[in-house]
């Protein structure tokens, strides 16, 4: 028995020796890494199956994640709405002849995936139709997140999000440089008319710059900067309903669909039939694009939808949060964090890196926990396509850049076949983005070796 026991001791003694050691490589890096003479770190790192802290730095400084917020976002809206949940977008009839189009916040839906449901409806509905009306009510209108900041309002990776979404509510236009004299040409692609003001000039670049002055004229995006060849890109919305009803005139003009009424919004009333409905997607394919891709516009429509079916009333963010905090409400960690949206992107969302690997633990633990962890990114996937491709079968991660913000957190299956979750937080930086990544991914490797 003694000498069972002294051979226990011996290899604790050693584990411990082996991770001092690895401990010491991550205090190495971080403290001769330029970043951390200027910036702040936080690192935590912890085994997913024990909760046992296996390296902390910084662990518990409030810091902004910016998208690593969406594994727990997504998370909480995974187990809420369940992996087959689907979007239904639906069309009724009332006994007038008029017919109700039931939004559902789907953030998939596309003119093409409008144009089948109006079709169907054309297929099936053989009365003359009075009016459209479109039902937007299952999710709030607010548009715009607490801490965006108003110069994202151009740009394509934050759309406005609302019930009334199409295409991401984006359009797609394309830029011409001049010829024969003329201007610059910008061609808008799509049947929402938005003021475009032209102050492009030719160049030997193609360097474009997308502004909207809210304070002088907020329906104006005015694109100047030089173009040398053409440039095909998108923009986000200014209005997303007027977006919608525009979309929505041409496809039912499309589908031969016909009405001698006008289109109006309210709800669906009681004793309608239902006609015709058209679904996403399943929840996990949904959240393995935004997982992946760090999309923005998924991630809040998604998070708004959950908080619908938390409450069983009309979805809002701030239901959403409280629906997050319930799900995490048993993650032990010495800091409360705040969230205020479903991207990370607010500059008022603030975690610990300690509260992150809890909260990743907790996920770890959950029934089919597999299931969500595989829609995280693995290196050759979205975010992570060109990073850590030398353990590209041992990560899954999700990623967060922001300006002077870069973040990563997520799983590693170490060399010694253990299982840990990390979270890295970088704040307050002045490198470019690609040095940054560079440095947590020396630091992942080094993980890796635990």
């Amino acid at each position: 028995m003694n000498k069972i026991k002294a051979m226990l001791i011996s290899i604790a003694m050693i584990t411990i020796s082996v991770n001092s050691g690895f401990c010491a490589s991550l205090d190495s890096l971080i403290h001769k890494s330029e970043l951390n003479k200027t910036s702040t770190i936080a690192v935590s790192v912890k085994d997913a199956k024990s909760g046992r802290v296996v390296y902390q730095y910084n662990q518990n400084k409030l810091m902004n994640p910016a998208s690593v917020l969406k594994i727990f976002t997504m998370n909480s809206a995974y187990v809420q709405l369940g992996n087959d949940f689907a979007y239904e977008t639906a069309v009724y009839a009332d006994k007038n002849n008029n017919l109700y189009l039931k939004l559902s916040a789907d953030p998939s839906l596309t003119t093409g995936t409008l144009c089948a449901l109006l079709k169907n409806v054309k297929d099936n509905y053989k009365k003359p139709v009075k009016d459209i009306v479109i039902d937007p009510t299952v999710i709030d209108n607010k548009q715009w997140g607490i801490g965006w900041m108003w110069d994202d309002d151009t740009n394509k990776l934050l759309p406005k999000y609302s019930p009334f979404s199409v295409n991401e509510n984006k359009i797609d236009i394309t830029i011409e440089p001049a010829k024969n004299g003329r201007m610059p040409q910008i061609r808008n692609n799509s049947p929402y008319h938005m003021m475009l003001v032209n102050k492009i000039t030719n160049g030997n670049t193609d360097n474009l710059i997308y502004e909207r002055m809210p304070w002088n004229s907020g329906d104006m995006t005015f694109i100047s900067g030089n173009i040398k060849g053409i440039v095909k890109t998108q923009l986000p919305v200014d209005s997303p309903e007027r977006h919608f009803v525009n979309i929505l005139e041409k496809s039912l003009s499309r589908s031969g669909i016909k009405y001698t009424g006008s289109i109006k919004i309210a709800a669906v009333p009681s004793g309608v039939n239902k006609i015709a409905h058209i679904s996403s997607q399943p929840l996990d394919i949904l959240i393995g694009e935004t997982l992946k891709n760090s999309n923005n516009f998924y991630s809040e429509m998604i998070f708004k939808t959950a908080a619908a079916n938390y409450t069983k009333s009309q979805g809002t963010t701030e239901d959403a949060v409280e629906m997050l905090n319930k799900h995490f409400s048993d993650v032990k960690s010495s800091d409360k964090v705040i969230i205020v949206d479903g991207c990370g992107i607010s500059r008022n969302d603030l975690l610990t890196a300690d509260w992150a690997t809890a909260a990743l633990n907790k996920i770890y633990k959950q029934k089919d926990s597999e299931n969500f962890i595989n829609l995280m990114a693995k290196p050759v996937e979205g975010t992570l396509s060109d990073r850590l491709l030398n353990i590209s079968l041992k990560v899954r991660a999700k990623t967060g850049t922001a300006s002077g913000i870069s973040s990563i957190a997520g799983y590693i299956d170490t060399k010694s076949k253990k299982k840990y979750s990390f979270a890295i937080f970088i704040q307050n930086h002045n490198m470019p983005a690609v040095e940054v990544k560079r440095f947590e991914d020396s630091l992942i490797n080094e993980i890796y070796k635990m």
